[in-house]
């Protein structure tokens, strides 16, 4: 709960960190957005009924939002949880002018459309998105790092953090039956020498650490998941240890900061507690490596879609994300990139330039 004494300026920066959090705002691009990196209105996504089209970026989501076609203002899916959290399948293309919806039947169907023999990458939002908001973030991942993408699309656009934290609650069934989809997947579908994993953004780590709260970890205790980035971590840091080094589901955990984080610093005013994603709290995970960028990423949220300069000019950025994101083990120990932290909780990123 946001403090009743603060004093009307406190109120009003506290405003402008929720603007930030909800629109998620980047302060500076570093190039002029093409049409599938701008978040489109409902008007410019259209349904498919035909074959999924070929020969565009193809995205697969899944989203436990309601479908609702008769919508008179248009909106596919809006800010709710489906009935019965029943879960929608589709996947979305854009070819640089337009942007469609095709649906499948089921999540075997949507992997088969997307599994080109890239590595995968399961992509999971924070809090403050409306599934066009998603779209086009989804895009800039996949076209900057070359993964096949899917997205876990949950319901998250509120003025209301806490509320935010209630939904990803009620969503972690959904997020448990796709962690066994993505697991048998694997095993049935993949190659061996393709890797699978996931990116979690701000709050969608929530769904992580809830993943163990809420007691189905102890049903997955063998990897499937080359690694977990938990990135700008909107979740409480304190006794954030304990929880994550119970995660079994991955070989690898990356867990990044940023002292200076702006949307960070607003959830921590809004919670009433300090975030993972500004400061890292011991006992730390023991499965976990930790990352700082606060020497680096100025005062940024996101700092992977490639919209600043320094995500182009420190190698650090792009060789992090990029070998995390294919599964393959980060090499920490290189000093021309990263140095060990004197407090002992993991490694800082260097301030190099290309």
């Amino acid at each position: 709960m946001v403090d009743r004494h603060l004093s009307p300026a406190g109120k009003a920066l506290i405003t402008i960190f929720i603007s930030l959090f909800i629109n998620g705002i980047a302060l500076s691009q570093y190039k002029p957005p093409t049409f599938c990196e701008i978040s489109p209105s409902w008007d410019k996504i259209s349904v498919n009924i035909g074959p999924v089209p070929q020969g565009s970026a193809k995205i697969f989501f899944i989203s436990n939002r309601p479908y609702t076609p008769e919508d008179e203002k248009g909106t596919l899916f809006p800010n709710d949880i489906a009935n019965y959290r029943k879960v929608s399948y589709f996947i979305v293309t854009c070819n640089g002018k337009e942007w469609q919806m095709t649906f499948v039947p089921d999540f075997q169907s949507g992997m088969k459309e997307i599994n080109d023999g890239r590595d995968m990458l399961l992509f999971i939002e924070g809090h403050g998105k409306t599934l066009p908001m998603t779209l086009n973030r989804a895009f800039q991942v996949q076209d900057r790092y070359n993964v096949a993408l899917l997205v876990f699309d949950w319901p998250s656009q509120h003025s209301n953090f806490n509320k935010s934290l209630s939904r990803v609650r009620r969503c972690g069934d959904n997020f448990y039956n796709l962690m066994l989809q993505i697991r048998d997947y694997r095993y049935s579908a993949m190659e061996e020498n393709q890797a699978f994993s996931i990116l979690c953004h701000s709050l969608g780590n929530y769904f992580i650490s809830n993943f163990v709260v809420c007691g189905d970890h102890q049903y997955l205790q063998d990897p499937f998941i080359d690694n977990i980035v938990m990135n700008a971590s909107a979740i409480r840091t304190k006794e954030h240890g304990e929880v994550l080094s119970q995660v079994r589901i991955a070989d690898r955990i990356y867990i990044t900061s940023n002292r200076n984080d702006f949307v960070l610093r607003g959830a921590h005013l809004l919670t009433s507690g300090k975030m993972l994603g500004n400061l890292v709290i011991k006992p730390l995970a023991t499965n976990a490596q930790y990352l700082n960028f606060t020497g680096v990423a100025g005062r940024e949220h996101s700092y992977y879609f490639g919209y600043h300069p320094f995500e182009y000019e420190n190698p650090a950025f792009y060789y992090f994300y990029h070998t995390a994101f294919h599964g393959k083990e980060v090499n920490l120990q290189d000093t021309n990139l990263f140095t060990p932290r004197e407090t002992g909780d993991g490694f800082d990123v260097r301030d190099v330039k290309r």
